[in-house]
């Protein structure tokens, strides 16, 4: 599973990514997963693009 990561121009720059097992990508768990990592890319983004650090 992937996701964009936006630059401060609105472009797709990056991707972050979930890898795991099989077994752990349940069809069920996909959804949540999937809004978990749009969430965390979003953000990335955002504090990429107004120069803070990425780190939590």
């Amino acid at each position: 599973m992937a996701a964009a990561v936006f630059d401060h121009g609105g472009q797709p720059a990056w991707a972050l990514t979930v890898t795991g097992v099989e077994t752990r990508f349940r069809a069920e768990r996909r959804p949540e997963l999937g809004a978990l990592l749009l969430r965390e890319a979003h953000a990335l983004g955002r504090t990429l693009s107004t120069g803070g650090s990425a780190r939590r």
